[in-house]
């Protein structure tokens, strides 16, 4: 309640008993009587410049009663035009004919209500605030003029007379009356503002369901623009008031008070729609920064880091230390996006992919290792102490970047709808123009490891087609691999002619199979003998894998999957035998048979590393890799089947450390890389022999 009505006796009536109060009516009632007046319609009326001009007024007329109220007698200060006054033609007529009607209008809640009924007749094809503009315009005609002229200088003789003939001197006598009247044609001016930046807003384009402030705004815009013209046909049909002719400060008061709680219900709207288009704005400038990036520091800010940010850091895990995002610069970097729960396998996978990046080779593909970096940008809505704790464990493991922030995430919606993150770990891998050239390297990184080097989509297919010939062949002769392979299980599969190998092979993989780590590490392990159950799938096998090499060494155009192929027709040659380690149909090694029982057999010395590295195999690989060279190199020899003798060509060695060109014994092709060794079976250059037989394992 306004002052003015607390400190009216108890026993005056607030609130008229009649039928026709609106004061007494609920907001969908009004809604429901003001809503028929209304046509919508195309057509537009300049009423932005006749508010700009009335606001003008309005202000400058309150100014000056406020100086009258206080009897300060200072001088109203300057009160910059919105519009220039010479561009703008008002509707004088009808701002005229409106003043005059609300003059005429009889005291009283009812007579108010009528009046303001039929001005919305009146004024039915306008916009909502347009109704409400040309309304406080009429005001702004009478009330402007009268303090105008409160204001007369003493030498102007037409002013002075026209003050008296308003009785501008007697408002003198009555400043609790212009303080309390004053008070109400502020309010009214601060409702229509109110009301027209919520109309300006609503043609701005935006979907109502992204502002839903905005939209509950506008339903309740007819109520407020119901509760602005009202109020102003009471403010002027109650000019007596300020010259005190009436006491009308119960009804004043009565609608200074709803009036009020209009203007709270609009602020705290608008405040709302400000709030949520000026995010709205913020995240189309964000999308567009993102599908049309030209550097990957300015995506990295896009995505984390709010506006007032102009220099973010982030933590350098490797250092300990905090800094700036510009060492991305002309970088690719893989952005792992995760929660803080249960994320342990994933920074292990990484840490592997960490470690690979600064290995040899240091190029692949075209492409820099060192130029590709990591950075970690934890989800969390809502930061509190836990979560501050879990995140300050979680980047001690990781030696990579680390985006540290305890705030809402500026970019948070950006990587829930153009990262498609749902709540689970993924990583998008971006160009230094900061271009996603990976929406989620999550997969194929798990499956290959740094094999799938530099991360592209293209790189997994590649990768995924690189061994089907094999399993094409497998699953011919052993139709009942595809279901182990369809498991996502390890599988070692291995072939020979030693038998003794082969038992201690087989011996080996269950011991590890029934180890107390891999259970822990919830890995499944599956071995096959190749060519235990049935022998005679073994020549169909290599008959098949001989034939597709002739096929592919006949093609003009080089299939990249020889070079697999090749190395696996020089293995079957290979004493005691061969091992291929495959995750599913994901080949992650194809061997010779003594390093690889030695690795199986030293399980107890590197079982730790299978819950520290990102997998089994993985771990498995690592330490072969550091075995091999204990196993002295032998000679890489090619035998084939069946091989026409027209269509010879030279094949290097498949050995990764080799490459050189293999000799031609009978049949066969030779490559002892580069080693010192008796050859008395290998005939002179260009001498071919030709020797048909079948292979066995």
């Amino acid at each position: 309640m306004s002052l003015l009505a607390t400190s009216l006796p108890p026993t005056t009536p607030l609130v008229k008993a009649s039928g026709l109060n609106p004061l007494g009516w609920s907001d969908d009632q009004i809604l429901e009587k003001v809503y028929i007046t209304h046509v919508h319609t195309a057509e537009r009326y300049d009423v932005e410049s006749l508010f700009n001009v009335a606001s003008n007024i309005i202000r400058r007329a309150t100014a000056v009663a406020d100086s009258v109220a206080v009897k300060t007698g200072t001088p109203v200060g300057v009160i910059e035009d919105r519009v220039p006054l010479s561009t703008f033609d008002p509707p004088i007529l009808t701002l005229k004919r409106i003043a005059s009607q609300m003059m005429n209008t009889p005291h009283g809640e009812q007579h108010a209500h009528e009046t303001a009924m039929s001005i919305l007749e009146q004024l039915r094809s306008y916009s909502w605030d347009g109704k409400a503009i040309v309304v406080l315009g009429a005001l702004a005609l009478e009330y402007g003029n009268f303090f105008h002229l409160v204001q007369v200088p003493t030498g102007d003789h037409l002013g002075r007379s026209l003050a008296q003939m308003n009785r501008v001197h007697v408002i003198e006598r009555n400043r609790q009356a212009v303080a309390d009247y004053n008070s109400l044609v502020k309010n009214l001016l601060i409702a229509v503002e109110c009301i027209t930046e919520l109309e300006r807003l609503s043609t701005k384009g935006y979907d109502l369901k992204d502002v839903p402030a905005l939209a509950e705004a506008m339903q309740e815009i007819p109520v407020a623009v119901y509760w602005a013209i009202v109020t102003t046909v009471v403010c002027v049909n109650h000019f007596d008031f300020l010259l005190g002719e009436s006491d009308a400060r119960y009804e004043i008061a009565n609608f200074d008070d709803k009036l009020a709680a209009v203007i709270s219900k609009l602020k705290a709207n608008l405040t709302r729609s400000r709030k949520k288009i000026g995010d709205l704005e913020d995240y189309w400038r964000r999308k567009k920064l993102l599908q049309t990036p030209t550097e990957i520091v300015e995506v990295l800010k896009v995505l984390i880091y709010h506006n007032e940010v102009h220099d973010p850091y982030v933590f350098d895990g490797l250092t300990r230390q905090m800094v700036s995002i510009e060492v991305f610069r002309k970088k690719h970097v893989l952005l792992f996006i995760s929660g803080l729960e249960s994320i342990r396998d994933e920074v292990r996978l990484l840490q592997s992919i960490y470690e690979g990046l600064h290995e040899d080779p240091k190029e692949v593909k075209g492409y820099r290792k060192e130029d590709f970096k990591i950075l970690w940008v934890p989800i969390v809505d809502e930061w509190n102490l836990l979560h501050k704790a879990e995140y300050d464990n979680l980047k001690l493991e990781m030696p990579w970047y680390v985006a540290e922030y305890f705030y809402p995430l500026a970019g948070i919606r950006l990587i829930r709808e153009d990262l498609n993150y749902k709540n689970k770990p993924i990583i998008p891998v971006l160009n230094p123009q900061g271009r996603v050239v990976n929406y989620n390297a999550m997969h194929m990184i798990f499956v290959w490891g740094i094999d799938a080097f530099p991360f592209r989509p293209s790189d997994d297919d590649v990768l995924t087609q690189k061994w089907n010939w094999f399993w094409a062949e497998m699953k011919k002769v052993h139709p009942k691999l595809q279901d182990i392979i369809k498991a996502d299980s390890f599988i070692f599969i291995y072939g020979g002619n030693d038998k003794q190998w082969m038992q201690e092979f087989s011996l080996a993989v269950e011991k590890i199979k029934r180890h107390e780590i891999i259970k822990r590490a919830d890995a499944v392990i599956e071995h096959y003998p190749f060519g235990r159950e049935d022998p005679r799938i073994v020549p169909r096998f290599w008959v098949g894998i001989e034939s597709l090499f002739a096929n592919m060494i006949q093609k003009t155009q080089r299939d990249p999957t020889i070079d697999e192929i090749k190395s696996l027709l020089c293995l079957k040659q290979h004493h005691p035998g061969w091992v291929l380690l495959s995750k599913g149909s994901n080949v992650k090694l194809l061997e010779r048979g003594e390093p690889m029982l030695a690795t199986a057999n030293d399980f107890e010395i590197w079982k730790d590393k299978v819950l520290e590295k990102a997998g089994f195999d993985v771990a498995f690989k690592e330490y072969f890799e550091n075995r091999r060279s204990r196993f002295p190199p032998q000679c890489s020899s090619m035998q084939l089947a069946n091989y026409p003798a027209d269509i010879l060509h030279p094949i290097n060695c498949p050995d990764a450390t080799c490459g050189r060109s293999m000799e031609i014994a009978s049949v066969s092709y030779k490559c002892c890389h580069g080693m010192t060794h008796d050859k008395p079976d290998i005939p002179e250059s260009g001498d071919v022999m030709i020797e048909k037989k079948y292979a066995s394992s």
